[in-house]
């Protein structure tokens, strides 16, 4: 079914709830530290007949950053890294939407710690269809910057290497979703 559904133009939002966005840093030479900022808003404005023209913002909440150890988060919303007190907000403006096989590639700018880059984010299009409420699509990104680019100079380093690589990766899962009743469809019924 999902073949049959193509990604409609109009506006998409990002369904937050089913939404995942990740940061990790190759910790101490011996394992990815992740972190989530569940904290997030966007929207996908698509122009079928120009993906050019298309445009995808996304706002996350810096503060919103969790570990599951207390003490971690606050240090990660310190100044030395994210400073969530002056800069509450990370976002994305996309304003160049290429198909590639597989999905897209978006080209914006990425505001992280109150530093704007230019950064390429590949997107992996995972498929439509349609729920109870409309439409729902599927995306997957991984992409990786110096974090040093905006800002995040911090660094402990050993005979070994830096406690925290210089690369922060940023893991996406989101879903976005077009609201229109007509192509809405009821769950089936399990016996």
């Amino acid at each position: 079914m999902a073949d049959d559904l193509p990604l409609r133009g109009g506006t998409w939002k990002i369904d937050a709830l089913h939404s995942q966005v990740m940061v990790s840093v190759w910790h101490f030479n011996v394992a990815n530290l992740r972190a989530k900022l569940p904290r997030i808003t966007g929207t996908l404005e698509l122009d079928p007949e120009n993906p050019l023209r298309s445009t995808f913002a996304v706002e996350i909440e810096a503060a919103s950053i969790t570990t599951g150890h207390p003490r971690q988060e606050e240090f990660m919303r310190s100044e030395p890294w994210l400073d969530a007190e002056h800069f509450p907000l990370v976002t994305f403006k996309g304003s160049e939407i290429t198909p590639r096989e597989g999905g897209y590639i978006v080209v914006g700018e990425l505001t992280l710690k109150g530093v704007i880059r230019r950064v390429e984010i590949p997107f992996d299009f995972r498929a439509v269809v349609s729920d109870p409420w409309g439409l729902r699509a599927g995306f997957a990104s991984e992409f990786t910057v110096d974090r040093r680019d905006f800002g995040i100079t911090w660094d402990r380093i050993f005979d070994w290497g830096l406690m925290a690589s210089h690369e922060l990766t940023f893991s996406l899962e989101i879903e976005l979703a077009y609201p229109d009743e007509s192509l809405a469809q009821a769950p089936q019924q399990v016996e």
